[in-house]
């Protein structure tokens, strides 16, 4: 059996230590000939640089609308006021206030704390009528900034503009994208930006040496459009900063510190690595008859996800879940016996939930009836449209409707034997008129919701003493996301090859998530929204499969309109494509166990990017859409289709083609044989993993007299 190789985690082990040990000391520089010349400096990183010509905090005024359709943001906000605190006063040598020079009363002192893990900069209220500050960070222009939560565009985020605020993330994602035109104009504004995700958060790491995490919790914008300097723009309770640093230390250096602070997720259940998790509906009879046909050409299947386990609706949209989370007997008659059935033979049984419930269902009577929804300025249940159907919200400050919750719902699929669920949504969490038991405002409260969902998540399974056994994966996030989530998910990708929204954009997903703790992540096969004429084919399915081997969870989904799009059950072919990528993936299973110990060692995510691991090497920084997986593998995924071969960077070091054998030194590019199957994929010529059974021989093409034009489309549910 293969072993991590404890002299390397060793080392990075003592690297890990050495920097989450140390203490973040500031220094303070006054400069030479102007006492109004300063500079800060994190473990002599500098950070911070204020001058009366140019101040490093401004504090200002505005309004902020936030006009939300199905989760989709639209977020005016109209700056008023913008007044530079250009006169600096040392208080001591650990406190300096920041003053308007026209008004000495309007001002912001700031404090430097030294510490571990994190030095701080803290700050004084904003003074009265004032609802934002903004606060100026030294920038190179050849400095590279990762971070801002999962981020789907791109991984460096030099350049732009990052609003930080949970939401959908989007219909295409690109606004000069005729998608997103179309999902703009004719779904309420759903086409998404570049910036858009379920999990931001107000963090990056700097090239430069130093990481920044605010502690505030209201809507935050990052801003790297300047090439001297970074701006933080915080609106409502400022918090503080965290900042840790040092003149070596890598970005991957500085996620450790992070990942240390904020905690790492539990390991997988050992039997997610046994087979793929397959997403399937429509009642019990197709679910086994679906099941049986896919394992009979050789699928190993390790879990059914039955999404409609709670019944469907319809809508104009297509069929929809029935948002009342309890088993459906007249959707699925007899679940409570097959699912010890299928469990005997391997297969475990998953469920769908969220935290609303629809206003027709018992659930949502039940709940109301305790008032545990969140409340409306009536002091009403808030009521929510979600597309054709109305419900409440669960309210997630409430500890006897989080207990309630659990109970009722969690507890009960837990004893009905679901050994799992995806744990969707949380990112819908209205601002408008809403109240909460906590007395919180929303605006306070709306980032966070994510987390408290997690929460109550996490609670359930240990309460219940099933963490280990029993996994939710989830989509929505903020910061700390990592010591709540057993698993995470990238959302609902176009079913396309675009960077924007497509099978590409799942890559920077993971990456920048990665480095604040999501070291566990992974992606619908096949993708899932299809809209406008944009549907999947046997290509893409397949192209996200293989990737998918690379990874720590393959699971499958029908996707949003599952009769238009090829489906893994589609044709035998199909079917017996993806039981080879199935096999692979198991045979793969100890390396990932080796590479999730060394996350939860190091904190090193099991998804890096090259620029982590190779950050002397200045062609890593150009490349977001290869990773590496664990120490050991380079994947190099095919993101476009129709091609047989693609372009690699290869880093330094000595790699072995896993499919050719072929050797190569890096750094450099090339161009690899890519066919469908063999997605370019390199191992480190030390590594002793026994590569030969992960390198299966491709599938022989179907008969000339099969036509890829019969297939399987008999859908009964469409989500």
């Amino acid at each position: 059996m293969f072993q991590l190789n404890f002299i390397c985690a060793l080392h990075v082990l003592n690297v890990f230590c050495l920097a989450s040990a140390t203490l973040n000391t500031w220094t303070v520089d006054t400069g030479t000939g102007s006492s109004t010349s300063y500079s800060f400096a994190i473990n002599s990183v500098k950070v911070i640089e204020h001058s009366s010509q140019s101040p490093c905090v401004y504090v200002g005024s505005g309004t902020t609308i936030f006009n939300e359709y199905h989760g989709n943001f639209d977020i005016e906000d109209t700056i008023e006021r913008r007044i530079p605190l250009s006169l600096l006063t040392a208080v001591s040598d650990r406190q300096y206030k920041f003053a308007s020079v026209s008004d000495s009363s309007l001002s912001v002192t700031l404090t430097l704390v030294d510490g571990d893990p994190f030095g701080e900069i803290q700050f004084t209220d904003l003074p009265d009528g004032y609802d934002r500050i903004w606060i100026r960070l030294v920038a190179e222009e050849s400095e590279y900034v990762y971070g801002g939560g999962e981020q789907f565009t791109s991984l460096n985020l030099r350049g732009r503009k990052y609003p930080i605020w949970t939401r959908e993330q989007g219909v295409g994602r690109n606004k000069s994208s005729i998608v997103t035109f179309y999902a703009d104009t004719l779904s309420g504004g759903a086409g998404g930006d570049y910036y858009t995700t379920y999990y931001g958060e107000p963090t990056f790491f700097s090239s430069r040496g130093y990481m920044v995490h605010s502690t505030a919790t209201y809507y935050t914008i990052l801003d790297f459009t300047s090439t001297s300097v970074h701006e933080l723009e915080v609106h409502g309770n400022v918090g503080s900063l965290q900042v840790a640093g040092g003149v070596d230390m890598t970005i991957s250096d500085l996620s450790q510190v992070y990942v240390k602070a904020t905690g790492v997720m539990p390991e997988l259940p050992s039997w997610v690595s046994e087979g793929a998790i397959v997403g399937l509906q429509g009642g019990t009879d197709r679910m086994n008859q679906l099941l049986n046909k896919v394992e009979d050409n050789g699928v190993k299947v390790s879990a059914v996800w039955i999404q409609d386990w709670a019944g469907k609706i319809r809508t104009s949209f297509g069929s929809r879940v029935f948002w009342n989370w309890e088993w459906n007997d007249e959707q699925y008659p007899g679940l409570d016996t097959e699912i010890p059935k299928l469990k005997a033979r391997g297969v475990r049984v998953l469920v769908y939930i969220n935290p609303y419930l629809n206003i027709e269902g018992p659930l949502f009577k039940e709940a109301d009836s305790l008032g545990y929804f969140v409340k409306n300025s009536s002091d009403q249940t808030y009521i929510a449209d979600f597309g054709e159907f109305y419900c409440g919200t669960i309210d997630l400050t409430n500890p006897a409707a989080v207990n309630w919750y659990k109970a009722r719902i969690v507890k009960r699929a837990l004893d009905l034997g679901i050994s799992g669920w995806m744990a969707d949504f949380s990112e819908y969490l209205m601002v408008d008129n809403a109240k909460f038991f906590s007395g919180q405002s929303a605006l306070d409260l709306h980032n966070q919701w994510p987390l408290l969902w997690a929460k109550l998540n996490r609670e359930a399974v240990e309460e219940a003493g099933k963490l280990g056994e029993v996994v939710f994966w989830m989509r929505a996030g903020y910061a700390g996301l990592s010591k709540y989530t057993t698993l995470f998910w990238a959302g609902d990708q176009n079913v396309d090859y675009t960077v924007s929204d497509g099978l590409p954009s799942v890559i920077p997903a993971a990456l920048s998530a990665g480095l604040q703790g999501i070291g566990m992540t992974h992606y619908d096969i096949g993708l899932y929204t299809s809209l406008f004429g944009v549907t999947r084919d046997k290509e893409l399915l397949l192209r996200s499969a293989e990737m998918a081997v690379f990874t720590p969870t393959m699971r499958t989904h029908e996707g949003n309109r599952p009769s238009e799009n090829w489906q893994l059950y589609s044709d035998v072919d199909t079917m017996k494509q993806f039981a080879r990528l199935v096999k692979m993936y198991t045979a793969l299973s100890n390396y990932t166990k080796a590479a999730y110990a060394d996350y939860k060692l190091t904190g090193k995510p099991l998804q890096r990017a090259l620029s982590s691991e190779f950050s002397q090497d200045s062609g890593s920084w150009e490349v977001e859409h290869e990773y590496m997986y664990g120490e050991e593998l380079l994947v190099a995924p095919v993101l476009q289709a129709n091609v047989s071969e693609w372009k690699v960077y290869i880093p330094p070091g000595n790699w072995v083609h896993l499919w050719t054998d072929k050797s190569y030194t890096g750094p450099m590019k090339t161009t690899v044989p890519a066919p469908l199957g063999q997605p370019p994929v390199f191992y480190k010529h030390t590594s002793s993993y026994p590569w030969s059974e992960i390198k299966l021989p491709l599938v022989p093409p179907p008969p000339p007299t099969s036509s890829t034009a019969s297939h399987d489309h008999s859908h009964s549910t469409e989500l």
